[in-house]
């Protein structure tokens, strides 16, 4: 009695499952929102396969819940997730080697079920375990290699395969651990058949290496680079080396791996994301106040040149970069107003894109122009020195910073290279020891901070300008 009551309302049950499934088939498509239960989980699924064309999708997904119903996989059928990959069969409906009803359940648990229904609905041959992990996914190609796979395919015949094997990486591709995605046992065949380390090669699987295959003719170099290099490899440090690459690349197609070494590139990385982090730095901070100092435009013929005040962290930090100085450390005294900051911009015709020939720095206490850089904080150009003069006469600003004409700076640089060449005085120390009898004397620098250092060439223009006040004071004294 008690075993007859059970089956009536097994039955029952299979009743109402059936009726949902048809209900559910037959129903015309419309978007269905998913709201946690199992018909709205089958119905999402039966809303997104047309009624007209390929029908063999919406039967075969309606085959494979009543099978699993009949094989009382309930598990499976109370899984959202599991739903899904049973839609991701259907879409291969038509390439199915065995009938689904022919389905035996071997397993008791649904992963386990899962994987032994793909594998009959599609394996004759042979597969790599980790790829029944695709129809888990979204990637229909992924799902199709595993289905060319399952007919007797070889890796190397594969449709749309973004990498080219040898066969000892389509061999390795095989034998892929199961706990691998698609991607990183493409990474993984391709570091092996390079011939790295058993270490290197899971550093390049799981790195970004495998995040996809965009420009594979490149990335493909990065690989073989990254597996043949000698010193140890720390997976982070492999990361940002990874990112600065990709950044190189996007800026430049002609980026390329040829004469590279490991060492060099961990510097240059270092570098980038030190400039990164402080250009994101400057993105998130303020502007301030424009100091009461006009903008100025000079044009003729050929070119424009521009002054214009910088009033963001941003501003300065891009400032700094194209010219190589520190300019970008003023933001402070921007912003309490002790320092406004100015770029010379000479923008020629049929160009879009500008020279930068100075910043400038003005101390606005006393409205006086206190620096003019050129990039590396060389000496401005006569063009850019004449349009500032023209800028601070109509501003009513003092010049008081340092420029010497090419002709004296020339000079100032022979002469600068003449000390330099000198031997040190040296006296000698008793037993005949020569040492040095005092320290070079470096004078007070104010704007050492700053990044405007006096050296030995500073030292040498106020030599020259002694001297020159001598020659003149003797004509004077003679006249």
């Amino acid at each position: 009695m008690e075993t007859q009551a059970i089956a009536i309302v097994d039955r029952n049950r299979a009743s109402k499952f059936e009726a949902l499934i048809e209900r559910a088939y037959r129903e015309q498509n419309a978007f269905q929102g998913f709201e946690g239960t199992l018909e709205s989980a089958i119905m999402v699924h039966f809303s997104k396969m047309s009624m007209q064309n390929n029908l063999w999708k919406r039967d075969t997904f309606r085959q494979l819940l009543l099978t699993m119903y009949a094989k009382k996989c309930y598990a499976v059928l109370r899984n959202p997730s599991y739903i899904e990959v049973l839609a991701n069969i259907s879409a291969f409906g038509n390439k199915t080697v065995r009938s689904i009803d022919a389905w035996t359940k071997d397993n008791l648990v649904a992963e386990g079920q899962m994987k032994s229904l793909i594998r009959h609905c599609f394996a004759t041959f042979e597969v790599p375990a980790f790829m029944e992990n695709v129809f888990s996914g979204d990637s229909k190609i992924h799902m199709l290699w595993y289905i060319q796979l399952g007919r007797g395919d070889s890796v190397q015949q594969l449709g749309a395969f973004p990498v080219t094997f040898t066969g000892k990486m389509a061999h390795e591709f095989r034998q892929t651990p199961d706990n691998y995605n698609v991607r990183q046992a493409i990474r993984r065949a391709q570091a092996i058949g390079f011939g790295a380390t058993e270490e290197r090669v899971e550093a390049i699987a799981w790195s970004a290496l495998s995040i996809g295959f965009e420009h594979e003719a490149f990335y493909s170099t990065v690989v073989q680079f990254v597996a043949n290099v000698k010193e140890d490899i720390a997976f982070d440090v492999l990361q940002n080396v990874l990112e600065y690459i990709e950044a190189m690349r996007n800026e430049s197609t002609s980026f390329t791996m040829k004469g590279r070494t490991w060492t060099a590139l961990v510097r240059q990385s270092a570098e980038w994301h030190v400039a990164m982090a402080k250009k994101r730095e400057a993105e998130g901070r303020s502007q301030w106040t424009p100091a009461p100092i006009a903008n100025y435009v000079v044009a003729d013929d050929d070119c424009t040149i521009k002054i214009i005040q910088l009033l963001t962290s941003e501003a300065l930090y891009e400032e700094g970069a194209e010219m190589a100085h520190c300019v970008a450390e003023y933001e402070d005294a921007c912003e309490e107003g002790r320092a406004a900051i100015f770029s010379v911009r000479k923008f020629t015709q049929d160009q879009d894109w500008f020279e930068t020939l100075a910043t400038v720095e003005v101390f606005l206490k006393d409205m006086e122009i206190v620096q003019a850089q050129a990039r590396f904080n060389e000496m401005i150009c006569e063009t850019a020195h004449a349009v500032i003069g023209e800028w601070a006469q109509r501003e009513k600003l003092a010049m008081a910073y340092e420029y010497w004409p090419a002709e004296e700076a020339a000079r100032m640089q022979q002469a600068n290279q003449v000390v330099q060449a000198a031997p040190a005085f040296q006296g000698v120390a008793a037993g005949g020891r020569q040492e040095q009898l005092y320290m070079p004397y470096r004078p007070y620098n104010a704007y050492e901070s700053s990044g405007f250092n006096f050296d030995t060439t500073t030292i040498v223009k106020v030599i020259v300008i002694a001297i020159k006040l001598f020659i003149l004071t003797a004509k004077c004294s003679q006249g």
